[in-house]
């Protein structure tokens, strides 16, 4: 990759992410990955909505953003999940976060449950009964 005294990227394609995760071990064995954090997104920036598929049932738009890492290009990548999928995603953070320990897990599901109980997953105040 040429880079100019800018620092800025010159060459390549920014929308091209990457990364990878590989070992002799699995995601639950602890120090047996690698992580190539090559071309990898700093994600800074979600938003979701519903959407709807061409046979009319409905699903979820995520659209991740953040920085690509060492340069200054930025990645903007739209997934598209039915509830399988996005509760895949859920449930594998979950996991992942108990799995670091179990203080970290425990904050996070508090901050779950905060979301819960103060209505910040739906944006609505109050009962809605």
């Amino acid at each position: 990759m040429t880079r100019k005294k800018t620092g800025h990227r010159i060459s390549g394609d920014p929308r091209k992410t990457g990364g990878d995760i590989a070992g002799p071990g699995g995601p639950h064995d602890r120090n047996s990955v690698i992580v190539d954090t090559t071309n990898a997104v700093i994600l800074d920036a979600t938003t979701v909505t519903e959407v709807e598929t061409v046979n009319g049932t409905p699903a979820l738009a995520m659209l991740l953003e953040g920085r690509i890492a060492r340069t200054t290009d930025r990645a903007r990548n739209l997934y598209l999940l039915n509830e399988d999928g996005a509760a895949a995603l859920a449930t594998e953070l979950i996991a992942l976060a108990h799995r670091i320990g179990p203080e970290f897990g425990r904050r996070f599901t508090a901050r779950i449950q905060h979301l819960i109980d103060t209505n910040g997953f739906t944006g609505e105040q109050g009962d809605p009964s």
